[in-house]
C-alpha cells in the first residue's frame, strides 16, 4: 500500500501550495482546491505543482522498492515485440472513437463547428501528439506502474488490483474543482480498461496507447464539434466516453482486449 500512501500526500501538496498562493495574496484559504476567481497565476501555480508531485512519486517509488526508475520501468516498458502493443493502443482507441463520431455526427447529436480561435486550435494540434504522448505516458507511469504494480506486488487479488487502481484513477481526476461531476462513471470504466490491458499483457505499452490514442483523437476534434446531446448519452466536451454509449463502448474494448491479450502475461 506504499504506492497508495504515496497518492493521498499529492493532494495535501496541491491544497498547501494554493493556500499558500492565496495567503500571499491577502485571499481567504479555500478548503477545496479551485483557482476559480483565486489570484493571477494560481492555476497554472497549482498545475506545475500538480505535475511535480506526479514526476516525483514515478520517480520516488521504485526507490522505495530497491531498484532505480530505469530498472523498474524498464521491465514494465520492454522493448519489441511488446513495444508493438502500444501501436495496437492507439489504433484501438482511435477506431472506437472514430466510430462513435460517425455514430453521432449521422444522427446529428454531434454538431461541426469550429468554437475555437484559429491560433487557439493551431497551437493545441500543433501540441496534440506531444500532449497525448506526456498525459498517456505520466498517467499510466503512475496509476498501472506504481500503483495497481503495487497491490499486486502486496498480493492483491487481479480483480481487485484492477477495480481499486481504476477507483483511484477515476477520484484522481476530481481532486480539483470540476465543472462535470457525472462523467465519474466514464472515468472508472476507463481506468479498468486500461488496468486490464495492463495485467492482461504485463506491460505498459498497450495501456499507453489505448490512453495516448484517445486523447489524440479527443482532443484533436474537440475545437471543431459541439455534441448537441443529451450528455448522457453521448458525452460532452473531452468526455465522450463519460454517456451510456460511451462507457458501453469502453466495456466492449475491455472485453476484446481481454480476450485477444488474456493470458498473455509473461
Amino acid at each position: 500500500m506504499t504506492a497508495l500512501a504515496m497518492l493521498l500526500v499529492i493532494p495535501i501538496v496541491l491544497w498547501t501550495v494554493q493556500s499558500a498562493w492565496l495567503a500571499a495574496a491577502r485571499q481567504p484559504i479555500r478548503w477545496r482546491i479551485d483557482a476559480r476567481g483565486g489570484p493571477e497565476h494560481l492555476r497554472l501555480v497549482v498545475r506545475i505543482a500538480t505535475q511535480v508531485s506526479l514526476l516525483a512519486v514515478i520517480v520516488l517509488y521504485p526507490f522505495l522498492r530497491g531498484e532505480t526508475p530505469s530498472v523498474y520501468y524498464g521491465r514494465l516498458l520492454p522493448h519489441a515485440p511488446a513495444a508493438v502493443h502500444f501501436g495496437y493502443g492507439v489504433a484501438s482507441a482511435a477506431v472506437f472513437l472514430s466510430v462513435l463520431c460517425v455514430i453521432w455526427l449521422a444522427t446529428q447529436r454531434l454538431v461541426v463547428e469550429v468554437h475555437h480561435a484559429r491560433k487557439k486550435w493551431i497551437r493545441r494540434l500543433v501540441l496534440l501528439v506531444p500532449t497525448a504522448l506526456f498525459g498517456a505516458f505520466v498517467e499510466e507511469l503512475l496509476f498501472r506502474g506504481v500503483l495497481m504494480a503495487d497491490l499486486l506486488h502486496a498480493d492483491w487479488s487481479p480483480g481487485a488490483a484492477v477495480a481499486i487502481s481504476g477507483l483511484v484513477f477515476a477520484i484522481a481526476h476530481y481532486v480539483r474543482t470540476v465543472k462535470r461531476r457525472w462523467t465519474f462513471p466514464g472515468h472508472v470504466a476507463l481506468g479498468v480498461l486500461l488496468g486490464v490491458a495492463f495485467l492482461d499483457t504485463g506491460s505498459l505499452w498497450l495501456a499507453a496507447g489505448l490512453h495516448a490514442g484517445g486523447i489524440l483523437v479527443i482532443m484533436g476534434v474537440r475545437p471543431f464539434v459541439r455534441y448537441a446531446g443529451p450528455a448522457w448519452l453521448t458525452g460532452a466536451s473531452i468526455f465522450p466516453f463519460a454517456g451510456v454509449v460511451g462507457i458501453a463502448a469502453l466495456v466492449t474494448l475491455t472485453a476484446i482486449v481481454h480476450h485477444a491479450f488474456g493470458g498473455s502475461t509473461p
